[in-house]
Formats: C-alpha cells, structure tokens, sequence
C-alpha cells in the first residue's frame, strides 16, 4: 500500500510539474531576457533548467521506487532536492530583479511625467511671453501711428497759422504797392514786405531744421547741438545756452547714435518749449575719466509729477497721456544707444533730463610691437 502511494505521489508531482512547465507563465517568466543580462538564467539555450532537470529525473526516481532499489532511490531523491533548491534560489533571484525593474520604470516614468510638465510649462510661459511682446507692439505701433497723426497735425496747424498767413498777407502788402503814389510811404511798406518775407524764410528754414537730420559727416554732434541751441532760443524767446566741458571723446559715436542723441536733445527741449513755460534752458555735454559721454537738458520751468512706469508702457499709451510718449521715445532711443536714460522733476522745480552712455571697452590686442 506505501509503496503504491509513493507512485501516485510521483505521478502526481510529475504531472504538476509538466502542467508547469506547458504554461505560458513559464515560458514568459523563464524566459525573459534582461534577466539573463543581469546575470540570471542560463545563457546556453541547450542547457537544462533545474526545473526541467526535475521532470526528467521523476521517471527514474519512479522507477527505482517500483525496482525497490534504495540507493537509487537516495541517489535520484538527492538530486532532485538539490535541483528544487537551485529553482528555488533562481526564482528568488529573478523575483527581486523583475521587483527592481518595475521599480526602475516607475523612476523612468516619474521622470519623463516631470520632464513632459516642465516642458509644458516653459512651452506655455513662452507663448505667453510671445503674445505679450506682440500685444505691446501692437499697442506702441498704435501709439506712434497717433503720436505721428499728431505731428502731422501740429505741422498742419503751424503751416497754416503762421505761413499760409503770412503768406496771405505778404500778398495784400504786395498788391498794395502798386497802387501807392507817395514814395516815402511806398518804399516803408517795400521794407516791411521785405522783413515778412525773411520771417517767412526763418520760418521755412526752422520747421526744415526740425524735421530734417544735421548732416554728422560735416559736423560733430557738440556743432550741431550747438546750432539747435541757438536756433531754439531764437524761434521760442527762451534762453538755450549749451555747456560743454572738456574734450568730448566721440570718435565711437557713428553717425546713427549721433543722431538717436540729438533726437534725445530734441525732444526734451521741444517739452520745454510746449509745456514746462520755462525762461531758461541748460544743454550739457561731458566726458568722465571712464570716457562715459554724459548729455543733460534742464530748465527753470513749472515741472511735473514724474509718471509711475505702467504710465509710459504700451498699454497706457493713447490720446489721454500722449505727453508720456516723448518720454517712452527717449527711453527707447537711450536704450538703442546702450546707455541709460535718468528724469527729475518736481512742481515747481524744474526739469532735468540726464542721459549716459558708456564707452565700449577696447579690444586689447596681445602681443608686443616689432
């Protein structure tokens, strides 16, 4: 009876054993291949798992059993024990390696999750920053189409008030000279026709020097600064002198940053002229020991409440506060020159405008002279 029982017991592990072997969890767990790169499994295709090794030794194990042959049996029931030890170990082994992969993954995952994020997020950021440059450009192109609007129309009114009647009135003065017979009185209206039509001219001349550039391949810009000057104390009736100390170091001055300076200059005093009822203005122009050319335009005139900086950027540019544009234009010239561009004022006090420009620095040349 023991001995037909240790059959069926055989019998009954062999079947399990090859059900097993048969499944498809087998052959994917067996068989996978990073586990064989880390150094578990067996390399060699032709050689026989532990736990293939077990199927082949029950046959033998049974048949010993029902020949009664005890060293046999001893024999064949050692192996197969140390047969299932080694699976057993394997099994461990591959466990805690399929354990670390998914660990690995998982890592693998987290990164790339985070990585996918942090690119949506600078992605998303950059297109915010895109759509607002193109929002204030939208807005600071809108602005200078007024401020030009603007111009057109300040020059419209200026032709039209000073030299179209002018004009009218130069002709009735003309058309009166015929017909007067006394010759004193003849000549006096010649020569007051004569001093409108200068004024005419100085006018013409004036509004000309206004729009159109100095010519800074004749002449530096402390020449032309000082020409502006005197042009504008003529024209407005305030008093624009101009103070120059020492030599002015302008040789890295090109013709474009000559003229963005000028315009700068420009600006400020044609503020003055419009809005700060001032008796006196001040251009300065000087150079440091670094060499930082250094421009100033200040005035005795009533002042103002500087602007806070949401007054002056693109949003807020519009008819309401076009004054703050002549400013927003400074700026935007300063910073095209590299340099920075500093307002003062107060009610009361006056304005002071101060503009700075570094020298680049010099490109020191190695090597010593022959």
């Amino acid at each position: 009876m023991e001995h037909q029982l240790n059959i069926e017991n055989i019998e009954t592990l062999y079947n399990s054993i090859q059900l097993y072997l048969d499944s498809d969890s087998y052959r994917i767990y067996r068989f996978m291949p990073f586990l064989t790169d880390f150094g578990f499994g067996h390399t060699d295709p032709n050689e026989i798992y532990e736990i293939t090794a077990v199927i082949g030794l029950l046959p033998l194990l049974l048949s010993a059993v029902i020949e009664d042959d005890q060293e046999k049996i001893k024999y064949i029931s050692n192996n197969i024990s140390s047969n299932l030890v080694k699976a057993l170990i394997w099994d461990s082994r591959a466990e805690q390696l399929t354990t670390g992969a998914y660990i690995r993954l998982f890592l693998v995952l987290i990164f790339i999750i985070m990585l996918a994020a942090f690119i949506i997020i600078f992605l998303n950021k950059e297109l915010n920053r895109s759509l607002r440059r193109e929002e204030e450009g939208s807005v600071y192109s809108r602005a200078v189409l007024i401020a030009q609007e603007e111009e057109r129309s300040r020059l419209s009114r200026e032709l039209h008030d000073t030299i179209a009647q002018d004009l009218r009135y130069l002709s009735l003065e003309v058309n009166k000279i015929g017909k007067i017979k006394e010759h004193t009185e003849r000549e006096k209206l010649c020569e007051d026709t004569a001093s409108l039509q200068s004024d005419l001219i100085r006018k013409v001349r004036d509004i000309c020097n206004y729009l159109v550039p100095p010519d800074f391949r004749f002449q530096g810009l402390p020449n032309a600064l000082q020409s502006f000057c005197l042009d504008f104390s003529k024209r407005t009736r305030i008093n624009c002198r101009i103070d120059i100390t020492g030599e002015i170091d302008q040789g890295f001055l090109n013709e474009e940053k000559q003229l963005q300076i000028f315009r700068i200059v420009q600006e400020a005093l044609t503020n003055v002229e419009k809005h700060a009822q001032a008796a006196e203005a001040i251009v300065m122009l000087r150079c440091d020991e670094n060499k930082t050319l250094s421009v100033g335009i200040s005035d005795d005139g009533r002042g103002f409440n500087m602007p806070d900086k949401k007054s002056t950027s693109h949003k807020s540019a519009s008819h309401k506060n076009a004054s703050h544009l002549g400013i927003r234009g400074m700026n935007e010239r300063a910073a095209l020159l590299g340099g920075n561009l500093e307002i003062k004022s107060e009610i009361g006090e006056g304005t002071l405008v101060k503009l700075q420009i570094p020298h680049p620095p010099q490109n020191k040349k190695s090597g010593g002279s022959q």
